[in-house]
């Protein structure tokens, strides 16, 4: 049966085709079950928020041990495409797609989600001038104690809170900087205000999990496995500009980190 076509299928629709879906030889089961589900994601049948059959149900529908289901159920939840939800509305869920976001593009995170969504925004949750710790110091080239803004947002992909931002700017460079908007692009707001924008910058990505506080403002449960990333923004004339620490939903964002070929005539640095 062609799996690539249709309309959204219900429960009882997919029970119905499980009971017809043959295994071949070629991949282990899990594998095979893995692909077919895939298939009917990709094609729509399935739409974000569709709730899968019970595993006992499903498992046995498709004639397969529920420790061999949940092999491919575990994939596609790694791969970003099924949550699980416990309590009265427990089971699995196909997941809204993850929106693609390129860290080593500096033209706006808010640029680059309104490719994939309707709608971006951001939530201002606090700001201030404070004396610079002995990380921002270092990061901004500023010394320990110095002045400089910090300004916390959440950033919203449509109605999803995807990402908390905690940045730290130079105050002598950016005087004045609070009182202007701060839920836009406050990299058009430095270039265009201070002529200051980014035209580089270094990222250090690491794996968490996420704290209390953190869990509430995205919406997610304590312990969630999220992303870290410290970034150093520089001007054009290499001035630290931008010191942020970000917290990012990757069940909701796909992060990705762009190249470039040398120019003709460049010799490689390294490997």
């Amino acid at each position: 049966m062609d799996c690539t076509k249709g309309p959204d299928i219900n429960t009882e629709d997919l029970l119905e085709r499980a009971q017809e879906f043959t295994f071949g030889s070629s991949v282990p089961a899990h594998q095979a079950v893995h692909g077919w589900l895939t298939g009917f994601i990709q094609a729509g049948s399935l739409p974000p928020g569709s709730k899968l059959p019970a595993e006992r149900q499903l498992a046995s529908a498709l004639g397969i041990s529920r420790m061999t289901l949940r092999q491919a159920l575990d994939t596609l939840a790694h791969e970003g495409r099924l949550t699980r939800a416990l309590g009265g509305r427990g089971g699995s869920f196909i997941a809204e797609p993850r929106v693609p976001v390129d860290i080593s593009n500096l033209m706006g995170l808010s640029a680059q989600l309104l490719k994939s969504v309707d709608s971006a925004a951001s939530r201002l949750l606090d700001a201030g001038t404070v004396p610079a710790g002995t990380s921002v110091a270092e990061a901004l080239h500023v010394p320990v104690g110095a002045a400089v803004h910090r300004i916390r947002r959440l950033r919203f992909a449509a109605s999803t809170p995807v990402v908390l931002e905690d940045s730290y700017f130079p105050a002598d460079l950016f005087p004045g900087m609070l009182e202007r908007p701060l839920t836009g692009s406050l990299y058009a707001l430095m270039g265009m205000d201070y002529s200051l924008a980014p035209c580089s910058s270094t990222e250090e990505l690491n794996p968490a999990v996420a704290g209390p506080a953190v869990a509430t403002l995205l919406d997610i449960s304590p312990r969630t496995p999220v992303l870290a990333i410290t970034r150093t923004a520089l001007s054009a004339d290499g001035r630290p500009v931008e010191y942020s620490r970000d917290i990012v939903r990757t069940d909701r964002l796909r992060i990705i980190v762009s190249g470039r070929v040398e120019a003709q005539g460049e010799q490689p640095t390294g490997a």
